[in-house]
């Protein structure tokens, strides 16, 4: 992680930021994986800002354990991306982060709950 990325804050907490938005690309990729008809593209443009604003690469390998609710851990990186202490300058990184997430958390309920129908 580049801290040029990841203005203020305290370096566990930018960790598990990092760490909800891995486990959350692996998760959605899984499910592209499994469901190949293409609706996870419609997640993608919101993904991908977030990916960029913490510098994670989008579609890496991942060995760990996959989520079962990849939007509540974009919902639960938002929590921790609200409470970072920043500079002026970097506020409007922690909003534009924090709206990213919160952006991908409801792109993928929707795409969720539009496969339940």
């Amino acid at each position: 992680m580049n801290n040029t990325m990841m203005p203020g804050g305290e370096d566990r907490t930018r960790t598990d930021v990092v760490d909800l938005v891995t486990r959350a690309e692996a998760s959605i990729e899984a499910l592209e994986t499994r469901e190949p008809n293409g609706s996870w593209a419609m997640t993608a443009f919101s993904r991908y800002r977030v990916c960029e604003l913490v510098g994670v690469t989008p579609y890496a390998p991942y060995l760990g354990e996959l989520a079962d609710d990849p939007a509540a851990l974009f919902d639960e990186a938002a929590g921790l991306v609200d409470r970072f202490e920043v500079s002026i300058e970097g506020l409007s990184w922690r909003l534009a982060l924090a709206d990213a997430l919160r952006s991908a958390a409801k792109d993928i309920r929707m795409v969720a709950d539009a496969r339940d129908v």
